[in-house]
C-alpha cells in the first residue's frame, strides 16, 4: 500500500488521517483518560444514529458513516492503547 493508499483509507476509516486522529487525543484526552475518550466516541456514535433523533426513525448514509468514523476512531485508540500497554511489558 502505499502512502497516498494509507492516507486514503485513513480518511474513509476515520474522517481524517490517523495522524490527525493521534493529535487529537493528545489535545482533547488528559493522559490516562484516553479509554474514556474513546468511550465518549462511542456514545456519540450512538446519538448519531438514534432513532429519536433522526426522521422518522430512518438514519441517512451520512449519520451512519459518521457513527462508523467515530467508532472506527475509537477502536483506533484502544488498539494504540494495547500495542502501548504491550510495549511496556516487552522493555
Amino acid at each position: 500500500m502505499t502512502h497516498t493508499e494509507k492516507l486514503a483509507w485513513e480518511k474513509q476509516a476515520y474522517g481524517m488521517t490517523a495522524a490527525e486522529v493521534d493529535q487529537m487525543v493528545k489535545q482533547q484526552a488528559f493522559p490516562g483518560t484516553e479509554m474514556m475518550f474513546a468511550a465518549g466516541l462511542i456514545s456519540d456514535a450512538q446519538h448519531v444514529i438514534d432513532a429519536e433523533f433522526n426522521e422518522d426513525g430512518w438514519v441517512s448514509p451520512q449519520r451512519a458513516n459518521q457513527a462508523r468514523q467515530y467508532m472506527n476512531i475509537a477502536k483506533k485508540i484502544m488498539f494504540d492503547m494495547m500495542d502501548r500497554s504491550e510495549e511496556r511489558k516487552a522493555a
